[in-house]
C-alpha cells in the first residue's frame, strides 16, 4: 500500500494544474498529456514501465485512510525530509541561516533557543498524526487483531496449566487387563472369560477393574457381570 501510494503522490505532483476527480479519486488529464508524460515516464530501453499509468481511469482505494497513514514517511521527489525531521515549510519563521563566524556565537545562542517552540509543534503534530490514525480502519484492524492473538495465546496458556495440574487417570490396557483377568483365576474356553472379553473391551470398566486391590474383588465382579448377562439372556 505504500508503494501504491508513494506513485500516486508522484502522479499527483506531476500534475499541477489539472483538475481532480472526486468520484475516481484521480487526476483529470487529457490524452495529449498522458502521451506526453508516458513518453517522459517509460524506458523501454531499460525495462522501465511508468507506475502512474495505473491511476489513468481510477485512484487506489481508500485514498483518505493512505493519506492518514502514509502522508509523513512517503518520498514523493517534492522533498528530502525524513521522517520526524521539520520540513521547511514549518520552519522558514524560525530558522535562520547565519554564516559561522567568531564574532556571531551569540546569535547563534539565540536563534538555537528560539528554535525551541518549533519542537514543542511538532510534538503537537505528532499528537494529532496519532489519533487521526487510531480513527483508520486499518489501525483498528491491526489493534483487533492483536487484541484476538493475546486472547487466544491467554486460553491456550490457561488450557495448559489445567491439564498440567489435574493430570487425567490412567486407563490400563486391554493386554494388561487380560493378565489381571488370568490372575484372578478366570480360565480360557469357560463361560466367564466370554463375557470378560466384552467387558474389558470398554475403557470404563478396564479402569474400574484395575483400581480393586484383590485378585478375590476382581474375580466376585467378574462373576456378577457374567450373571447379570446370563439373566439378560434368559
Amino acid at each position: 500500500m505504500k508503494k501504491e501510494y508513494t506513485w500516486f503522490m508522484e502522479f499527483k505532483n506531476a500534475t499541477t494544474g489539472l483538475g481532480w476527480i472526486e468520484a475516481k479519486q484521480t487526476v483529470d488529464c487529457s490524452k495529449d498529456w498522458w502521451d506526453e508524460h508516458l513518453a517522459r515516464c517509460n524506458n523501454p530501453d531499460k525495462g522501465i514501465k511508468c507506475n502512474h499509468v495505473r491511476f489513468r481511469k481510477q485512484g487506489p482505494k481508500h485514498l483518505d485512510d493512505l493519506h492518514m497513514l502514509f502522508d509523513k514517511i512517503h518520498v514523493s521527489g517534492t522533498s528530502a525530509s525524513c521522517p520526524g525531521d521539520i520540513s521547511s515549510d514549518d520552519s522558514s519563521d524560525d530558522v535562520l541561516e547565519i554564516e559561522r563566524t567568531p564574532e556571531n556565537d551569540e546569535v547563534k545562542v539565540a536563534v538555537s533557543k528560539r528554535s525551541k517552540p518549533v519542537k514543542r509543534k511538532r510534538k503537537a503534530s505528532c499528537t494529532a498524526a496519532e489519533e487521526k490514525e487510531e480513527k483508520s480502519p486499518f489501525f483498528r484492524l491491526y489493534k483487533n487483531t492483536c487484541l484476538k492473538i493475546e486472547t487466544a495465546a491467554e486460553k491456550i496458556s490457561t488450557s495448559v496449566e489445567a491439564s498440567s495440574t489435574h493430570p487425567t487417570s490412567q486407563v490400563p490396557s486391554i493386554a494388561e487387563t487380560m493378565k489381571m483377568v488370568k490372575d484372578c483365576g478366570v480360565k480360557e474356553k469357560t463361560a466367564l472369560m466370554h463375557t470378560t472379553t466384552f467387558l474389558i473391551v470398554k475403557p470404563e470398566f478396564r479402569e474400574v477393574f484395575c483400581m480393586l486391590e484383590t485378585n478375590e474383588g476382581r474375580f466376585d465382579l467378574l462373576e456378577r457381570e457374567h450373571a447379570k448377562e446370563m439373566m439378560r439372556h434368559m
